[in-house]
């Protein structure tokens, strides 16, 4: 059994943390207007809160550099504003270290993985 779940992503500096099933994969981003907002569609398992894991994700706008090991999954376009927005998924690292976060918008902070 698969279901698709609709998230929204913030702007700024940090990351969006998201509770994803181990089996996730992006099928859809858009900025939605009335929300002005980003949105991830993500097919998954069921999520059950015992196998969910943590993915980070970064809205970055054009021009602005992310670092080599991001992943790009995809773009969202404000019709109106003529103004695009690029996702990422920041790797994983292993569960329980320190790690910083060169964000979208070029200051780091310090994150504790759970």
């Amino acid at each position: 059994m698969k279901t698709i779940d609709k998230y929204l992503l913030c702007f700024g500096q940090e990351p969006t943390a998201l509770k994803l099933m181990p089996d996730f994969q992006v099928v859809f981003c858009e900025y939605l207007v009335g929300a002005k907002g980003v949105y991830l569609w993500v097919e998954q398992s069921p999520v059950v809160s015992g196998k969910a894991t943590t993915r980070r994700f970064i809205v970055a706008r054009p021009g602005k550099s992310v670092p080599d090991h991001y992943e790009y999954v995809d773009s969202a376009v404000d019709p109106f504003g003529s103004t695009a927005h690029h996702v990422f998924q920041l790797p994983v690292k292993m569960a329980g270290r320190n790690w910083a976060i060169q964000s979208a918008y070029g200051q780091a902070s310090q994150v504790t993985r759970s």
